[in-house]
């Protein structure tokens, strides 16, 4: 990674949103940041996640990642750059004929991530209290069980950028500070995290704030 530059840098970024004025944007976000993106319904929260995981690309503005710019034809620097992503949203996919393991398994295979498979999913098991369901099927698991895996699958091979769309949803109260206590030790390790959350806990001065209300 170029310290020289920016993690992200988006330049006059202008997106359309529903059939709201369009979200317009310019930021750059450092090595290490730790970014919550706070907003009413429909200001664009989700929207800002996208273009961060290029799940889409703007029309207008660019998209630049450690100092490359990211466009539809660099197919192979998006395939690089997604490599070194975490991805968690409440609404993504499970397999569901596969056990709790397998399915963050299956992550490891994708990104043919091998360093300490075993006990590093034997941490994230612990940390998220999945030990006790990892070989239960996933079409049986509560929307909580399931979040936890996703959260499992998207940490499972030590990204440099965790991307998150409101985390907390379906967790209990305790399973809420066990992650925001994880989220805050894998930041000072290093890792960039951006989120969006209507759940924030011990929030303190070390948060970057974005707000698209303004």
């Amino acid at each position: 990674m170029n310290e020289n530059f920016p993690i992200f840098y988006f330049k006059d970024i202008s997106i359309p949103v529903g059939g709201n004025a369009p979200l317009k944007v310019s930021l750059k976000i450092n090595k290490g940041d730790y970014v919550i993106i706070k907003g009413r319904n429909s200001s664009g929260k989700s929207m800002l996640l996208k273009l961060f995981y290029l799940k889409v690309l703007p029309k207008k503005g660019k998209i630049f990642f450690e100092g490359n710019q990211l466009t539809k034809s660099s197919k192979q620097d998006v395939k690089e750059f997604r490599k070194k992503l975490g991805v968690i949203l409440h609404n993504d996919f499970l397999i569901p004929f596969l056990n709790v393991y397998e399915n963050i398994e299956i992550a490891c295979q994708i990104q043919k991530y091998k360093e300490n498979i075993e006990s590093r999913m034997n941490e994230i098991f612990t940390w998220l209290s999945l030990e006790d369901i990892k070989n239960e099927k996933v079409r049986n698991l509560s929307n909580s069980q399931k979040q936890k895996v996703l959260i499992a699958r998207a940490l499972i091979n030590n990204p440099d950028v965790i991307i998150a769309d409101q985390p907390e949803i379906y967790l209990d109260k305790e399973t809420k500070r066990k992650l925001n206590f994880l989220f805050k030790s894998l930041n000072k390790l290093g890792s960039t995290i951006i989120i969006t959350t209507n759940d924030i806990l011990d929030f303190d001065e070390s948060y970057r704030v974005i707000s698209l209300d303004a």
